[in-house]
């Protein structure tokens, strides 16, 4: 009981004096007690969150004493024990000198203390054991920020724009060039799909005369591409016989074409004779080179937006020489 009351009088105790201004020199702490003195050396003498603290515990005593180094790691606050060493022992004038080095580091914390220790030895001669307690130890804290704080933190308005480095702008060139395409490609993919579903949605003739419109919109003879605008206008008569009257008329050559539609009770003579001078005229200009007149284009054109608003289209079955195909 009396031990326990020492222990407590000791920690009830005022610490080491008020903890010094912060200085270079190590900071050293002595307690003695008889024969036996101890000193505590802290290097630096403050405590900096950014850095470790070197703690330097040397016990002197008589060579014959049978000191006990007591233990550290119950005894910091503030503190982690990151390691420590002890040194050899150093024998001079009949005493012995022990030395432990233990590395701290610091935590965040609202105060950094070294908490009274016991420590033991046995009297030379009697065995009989010793001890006295060390006073509690506070050491002073410095701020990593220098001045006032306050003054810096308001100077701060908003966040800074910081300039990317050129890997990062290539980065994110790269990267709205790849969003920019996926949303351009999206965009061409709803485009075609909603043109199909509106093809799809009209009649044959509705189909024909629109395909006419945007074959008119592209102004293909303008622009000097006469031989194109006769294979789209003739490849549209085409399909709407194929679709209308469930003729393969896309696959036929022109005499093949002809054949079969003046075996067919659904074209009249007038019907046949029309279609046969459309395409041969066309066939001129798609492989004889032949060069039309503007008169000669706007009567191609005139053939075919007529034939496909006049043609009758009876919901007859396909003939033996043709297969159904309403859709290509």
């Amino acid at each position: 009981m009396f031990v326990f009351f020492l222990l407590l009088l000791s920690a009830c105790s005022k610490p080491s004096e008020t903890p010094p201004a912060p200085s270079n020199a190590p900071r050293v702490e002595e307690f003695s007690r008889g024969p036996v003195s101890v000193k505590f050396t802290f290097d630096p003498p403050v405590v900096r969150l950014d850095r470790d603290i070197l703690l330097t515990l040397q016990i002197t005593s008589p060579t014959n004493s049978a000191v006990k180094l007591p233990p550290l790691e119950t005894r910091v606050k503030g503190f982690t024990v990151a390691g420590s060493f002890d040194g050899h022992p150093v024998l001079a004038g009949g005493k012995t000198m022990l030395t432990r080095n233990v590395r701290l580091t610091p935590r965040i914390a609202s105060e950094y203390r070294i908490a009274p220790m016991a420590v033991t030895w046995k009297q030379p001669g009697t065995g009989v054991e010793q001890w006295f307690p060390t006073k509690p130890v506070v050491l002073a804290s410095e701020p990593l920020l220098k001045g006032d704080p306050g003054r810096e933190i308001a100077a701060a308005r908003g966040p800074v724009w910081i300039y990317p480095g050129l890997k990062g702008f290539i980065g994110y060139t790269l990267a709205a060039l790849g969003l920019a395409a996926l949303a351009y490609g999206a965009w061409r993919l709803f485009r075609k799909l909603r043109r199909a579903v509106q093809l799809r949605r009209m009649s044959p003739r509705e189909r024909a005369l629109f395909e006419l419109a945007e074959l008119m919109a592209r102004d293909l003879v303008g622009h000097d591409r006469v031989k194109e605008f006769y294979f789209e206008l003739t490849m549209i008569v085409r399909l709407y016989i194929e679709r209308a009257h469930s003729i393969r008329a896309p696959e036929q050559t022109t005499e093949e074409f002809l054949l079969i539609v003046s075996r067919d009770p659904r074209f009249s003579h007038d019907v046949v004779k029309r279609l046969r001078e459309f395409m041969q005229a066309a066939d001129l200009v798609k492989y004889a080179g032949f060069h039309p007149d503007h008169t000669s284009v706007d009567s191609a054109l005139s053939t075919a937006r007529t034939y496909i608003e006049s043609d009758a289209q009876p919901p007859t079955p396909p003939s033996s020489n043709s297969t159904l195909n309403p859709e290509p």
